[in-house]
């Protein structure tokens, strides 16, 4: 069935008997039913395939986030966001064994312009709970201080994506609070700037760990970071800024997040 635009005078998409509708890098496009269609159906179209579903599926779970973070460049590409994040990061993704593998590292989630901010490592205050310090310019970049800043996260055994309300730049320092659902369970973040145009930083992996305080052998309230490193955004934040996106996702061997609290800023 095809879909009228701006009426009778306008373009359509879906299908009119032999006739289908459909955009192409921006213009309304119009084709012929082919007559005839052989489906060779060989291991490599049905991998292929297969890809391609499971991809569509996590892009579709990280939707909150991808609204957030792809808005702007896919508008300019006169696309969805799901199409651009698959775009963008169709060298993220393989079959093995049937199943998806995911690039988690190199994985992008937001895309744009923005100043970003450098963050330290994640604290793990209690089972599903992370605080996250930043410097908020160590770029020294032109920067607005109401930017808002994000953190996300991503459960592989949950399948399922979560996004942090955003914090003030100035305020140097994001909690975000999970669902207990994911208590003991391995997580990976992410954490990117949104400005008040909708525009984005490009997205920074923050590396993955286990929600369980337990694990790493430390009461919930355990050491705090000092004072001068909240009002700075955690001090050490600039030194650090890629030290735990450049940790490889957790092989069992131990989580890697740290354990304690940040004070309120």
């Amino acid at each position: 069935m095809g879909r009228m635009q701006n009426g009778f005078s306008g373009s359509f998409s879906g299908s009119l008997g032999p006739v289908i509708g459909y955009m192409w890098r921006g213009k309304w496009c119009v084709r012929t039913r082919p007559s005839q269609f052989h489906d060779a159906r060989t291991e490599q179209q049905l991998e292929r395939r297969e890809l391609f579903r499971q991809t569509v599926r996590f892009a579709a779970h990280a939707r909150q986030v991808l609204r957030r973070g792809l808005r702007v460049p896919s508008l300019d590409a006169h696309i969805t966001e799901y199409n651009y994040f698959m775009r963008i990061n169709k060298g993220c993704f393989s079959l093995v064994d049937g199943r998806l593998s995911v690039d988690y590292e190199n994985l992008t989630l937001s895309e744009g312009p923005v100043a970003p901010v450098a963050f330290a490592v994640p604290q793990l205050i209690d089972d599903v709970t992370i605080s996250v310090g930043f410097e908020k310019n160590p770029l020294h970049r032109a920067i607005k201080s109401d930017d808002l800043v994000y953190l996300t996260a991503y459960c592989p055994e949950l399948d399922s994506f979560d996004i942090s309300s955003g914090a003030l730049r100035r305020h140097n320092c994001l909690t975000m609070s999970l669902h207990p659902a994911w208590a003991g369970k391995e997580v990976h973040l992410w954490g990117f700037v949104v400005d008040n145009n909708g525009r984005a930083s490009m997205s920074q992996y923050l590396g993955c760990g286990v929600l369980d305080a337990d694990v790493i052998g430390n009461e919930a309230d355990g050491v705090a970071l000092p004072d001068e490193d909240a009002e700075n955004g955690a001090a050490e934040a600039a030194a650090t800024v890629g030290a735990y996106s450049e940790s490889r996702p957790s092989t069992g061997e131990g989580p890697a997040f740290g354990s304690g609290t940040l004070p309120d800023t």
